[in-house]
């Protein structure tokens, strides 16, 4: 495994059988679960819960999504999600998440694209200039781990 895919933060995931499809196969949907498991779980890492996020009105949507499947996942496999944030502009946060094989292989690679947007009673705005915790989150976010966790 190439050592730049080897910085980010890491979700280890099982594939279990409400992942998969009648073969057995890890469903392209289940990819898009466990891509929001590890963006959470990310933030939870750098000390931000989404609900926490929520509560003080902000909500982060998906904008776009483009995953490529390169191997399959099947019924008790691990597979280790290792997610990188870049700030694109003052108002897009991308994801670029890899999912590997024990062995090391890289199975999918996925990009999300991410808004940062204010919801107040019914109205949802995008945020052009990010409040200042919510930039160092994502700032958080983008710089990675300090010291690498072992799974």
């Amino acid at each position: 495994m190439s050592s730049i895919i080897n910085k980010g933060w890491k979700l280890t995931k099982l594939v279990l059988p409400q992942h998969t499809d009648h073969a057995r196969v890890m469903w392209h949907g289940s990819y898009i679960n466990f891509l929001e498991e590890a963006r959470i779980d990310a933030l939870n890492k750098v000390g931000m819960s989404y609900s926490e996020l929520s509560e003080k009105g902000f909500e982060i949507p998906v904008v776009s999504l483009n995953i490529k499947y390169k191997m399959s996942f099947n019924h008790g496999d691990k597979a280790l999600l290792i997610s990188q944030f870049k700030m694109d502009n003052k108002i897009r946060l991308n994801c670029k998440t890899f999912f590997v094989k024990v062995n090391g292989d890289i199975a999918a690679e996925a990009l999300v694209g991410l808004v940062v947007v204010r919801k107040k009673n019914d109205s949802i705005k995008l945020i052009r200039e990010l409040p200042d915790q919510i930039k160092n989150i994502l700032l958080l976010l983008e710089e990675g781990p300090k010291i690498e966790m072992i799974e």
